[in-house]
């Protein structure tokens, strides 16, 4: 029972880490393994041995729910984007208020407000540097320069996949290359950019548990400030019809605002 319980949370999380908009570091944190998923793919020796059973029997339910919803999420994209749109916002609200919960920030310092500002400013400039809105980019050529963008793409993804809260499918989805690595290079198996692209998320996990580590325990609630304006950030681009209607932007400050004031008087329960 354990084991099948093991591949659930790793199936979820698969699956989670496929839809833009819902984050498999928060869902590991939901199912209680996030402290021992950052350890083991921090490659701590250590942990790792201790539990080689639990890694396998999660990665196998992680790679299931990857490669089982990467064609369906195409699908829904390619022939209802509209509605699939706004299910990834309902889906960002939603986790809120989980997310301001873990944060525990009780009151925003400039450490805080600079680091929500400066991821914040990121989406927007990643958003609006497009002047279409979000067009995803032709990777079905091979060259260097595609391989060096699926790398990059899948590293920095992967990354922000094991961070709570943040989707990196999202961010995928918010610079171009979402169709690029799910829908082409893993839907529907293509070599070499489907090794090009294990590589890169391979990368991104080791690195990014490490630096994960740092952050949590140096810059705790600054890192999850960083989350929130990550969070806020993806509305705009992931809203069909903001375009690039600067109101948009207050709108979602205001919004964020609300959230952390909120959380404030409730005691930051």
């Amino acid at each position: 029972m354990e084991q099948f319980k093991t591949v659930f949370y790793g199936l979820i999380i698969g699956i989670s880490n496929v839809i833009p908009g819902v984050s498999g570091g928060t869902m590991a944190v939901v199912f209680g393994i996030y402290d021992k998923l950052i350890a083991v793919v921090s490659l701590d020796f250590k942990a790792i041995k201790e539990d080689f059973r639990f890694i396998i029997l999660l990665a196998f339910g992680i790679v299931a729910g990857i490669l089982g919803f990467s064609n369906l999420m195409n699908y829904l994209l390619t022939n209802h984007e509209i509605l699939t749109f706004y299910s990834f916002l309902g889906i960002i609200l939603g986790s809120f208020p989980l997310i301001i919960k873990k944060a525990n920030i009780r009151k925003v310092r400039i450490g805080e407000a600079v680091a929500f500002l400066i991821t914040f400013t990121l989406m927007m400039v990643l958003t609006f540097s497009q002047p279409d809105g979000v067009s995803q980019i032709d990777v079905t050529k091979m060259s260097l320069g595609v391989a060096i963008l699926l790398f990059a793409a899948a590293t920095v993804s992967t990354f922000t996949m094991i961070l709570p809260g943040i989707s990196g499918s999202m961010v995928l989805l918010a610079i171009g290359m979402y169709q690029g690595i799910f829908g082409y290079s893993i839907g529907q198996f293509v070599f070499p950019h489907l090794l090009i692209v294990v590589a890169g998320m391979l990368s991104g996990l080791v690195f990014g548990a490490k630096t994960v580590k740092i952050l949590m325990n140096k810059y705790y609630t600054q890192t999850y400030a960083a989350i929130i304006g990550l969070l806020v950030g993806s509305l705009v681009p992931l809203f069909p019809g903001f375009s690039a209607n600067p109101w948009a932007w207050l709108l979602l400050i205001g919004f964020a605002g609300f959230i952390l004031w909120f959380n404030r008087l409730n005691g930051g329960k």
